[in-house]
């Protein structure tokens, strides 16, 4: 008996024109080791909502799915919660959205054990988190989501989602938010804490070396399966080949570097604490018009932090930021959080004219929509319709959505919080030149990833951030 046994699935979304998913199988044994890969929008996320019947309302799925031998699709909401978590883990790939902003993280990982009317072992929510790299995690544990970074989150909800050992674990960009040291590390956890596994992830590196077989979706469809060992070397699908093409690291021309530009925003000796922690400390940064500074460093390091801080988001604590000539759209932001940025009750093209309402435009609908339309085809999303649902979008595609509304402002400074981590390589090439050429026309850029290699490639200097200091600044 297989650990997933999927047989011409089908998913329509409500209002979608044609499947998410088309004839899609999948076979996975007890402990097998699967990885499900494609361009973003390949119906990768929709593939792990149905295994887990959290497809948006009015979705029409057909064929069947069956976990450790029982049929799941169509089975009832309170049958499916009580499978949640014990016989089917699950590892977003969006851990802020995961959590309640009002509770803290310690109940967050507690709810595992809570839904299903238990109680956690005394120690255990600090031992684990302790285990995949939190530092003072009993401490931690009583602090709210929000004064966590995005890889410490991600963290703690890989903790709770493989609390029960269960025997068939689906990770949706698990490592999406965290640094190349604790990628290998923390996978390595939710593969021990686990039975089989279904991975997705745009990294092929670490698809190579944590999945024994791949699964490629090409716009809904199969397009290949197979080893990894074979697939990732010699494919035969078009899709996979520009995959693993794209995924290959190039040379990139040198950046020029840009000094004479005005001065868009300057931090001097900004220091933010939440409680007893000191996220950033003492740090300074200063960017003129045209530059794009990359902000580096591990996971908690301070970066989110600083971003906010210097877009005006938060107050330091102590230090002074200043803004010359703001105005509304002089800086704009692009959230780690792509999902929960937008707003779920409007459709895309709604959210995507909002910058230009608050420039004092205001565009008929039908004119709103062919704006619309053009930004969703400037980040590659020619395909989408501007009256569709953010629910409705993979994570990567809300994250372009959120670059096409942010470019829309033409803000004087962008800050971007890992806007290529839940892109494919393809897709992030295309938003790293976007980016770039943005710069070329004047605008500021703040760009925080973890990806130091891509970022070197457009970056002009880049800030790295050791435990809220700056430990050097390189270019």
């Amino acid at each position: 008996m297989n650990a997933l046994s999927v047989r011409g699935l089908t998913v329509v979304y409500p209002g979608g024109d044609r499947p998410a998913l088309h004839d899609v199988d999948l076979e996975i044994p007890p402990g097998g080791r699967w990885a499900v890969v494609g361009r973003s929008g390949c119906g990768k996320t929709t593939l792990v909502r149905t295994i887990l019947g959290l497809l948006p309302p009015g979705s029409v799925a057909t064929g069947s799915v069956r976990v450790d031998g029982r049929e799941v699709l169509g089975l009832p909401e309170p049958q499916l919660r009580g499978l949640r978590g014990r016989a089917i883990g699950y590892v977003p790939q969006d851990p802020f959205a995961a959590c309640d902003p009002l509770r803290t993280v310690g109940h967050h990982v507690a709810s595992a054990w809570r839904v299903h009317r238990m109680t956690p072992p005394p120690g255990r929510i600090a031992d684990d988190l302790t285990g995949v790299g939190i530092d003072d995690a009993a401490r931690c544990a009583a602090r709210h989501p929000h004064t966590w970074s995005g890889g410490m989150l991600q963290r703690a909800t890989i903790v709770g989602g493989t609390a029960h050992s269960p025997p068939l674990t689906l990770a949706d960009e698990p490592t999406s938010a965290l640094d190349a040291e604790l990628a290998d590390d923390v996978l390595n956890l939710v593969r021990r804490r686990s039975g089989a596994l279904l991975l997705v992830s745009h990294d092929l590196s670490l698809v190579a070396r944590h999945a024994g077989h791949v699964l490629v979706l090409d716009d809904g469809r199969v397009a290949e399966s197979g080893p990894a060992a074979r697939l990732l070397v010699a494919p035969s699908a078009p899709a996979t080949t520009e995959l693993v093409g794209a995924g290959v690291p190039h040379a990139r021309p040198p950046v020029p570097q840009r000094h004479d530009g005005a001065l868009v925003v300057r931090g001097t000796g900004l220091t933010r604490r939440y409680g007893s922690v000191t996220a950033v400390d003492g740090v300074s940064v200063t960017l003129r018009a045209g530059e794009v500074l990359g902000v580096v460093g591990r996971s908690g390091s301070g970066k989110s932090t600083l971003a906010r801080l210097l877009a005006g988001m938060e107050r330091p604590d102590s230090g002074t930021v200043e803004l010359p000539g703001a105005g509304p759209g002089h800086v704009m932001p692009v959230f780690q959080d792509p999902v929960a940025s937008l707003d779920r009750r409007w459709p895309l093209w709604r959210t995507l004219v909002e910058p230009l309402r608050a420039r004092g435009e205001r565009p008929r609908r039908a004119t709103a929509r062919t704006v619309a339309a053009r930004m969703l085809e400037r980040v590659g999303l020619a395909g989408i319709d501007p009256d569709r649902r953010p629910a409705t979008l993979s994570v990567g595609q809300a994250q372009r959505v959120a670059i096409a509304r942010a470019l829309a402002a033409r803000p004087a400074l962008l800050v971007a919080d890992e806007p290529t981590a839940s892109l494919d390589a393809a897709t992030a090439d295309a938003i790293t030149a976007l980016l770039r050429s943005l710069a070329a026309t004047g605008t500021a850029i703040i760009v925080v990833s973890h990806d130091r290699e891509r970022l070197a490639g457009y970056a002009d200097r880049m800030l790295v951030l050791r435990n809220g200091r700056a430990e050097s600044t390189d270019g």
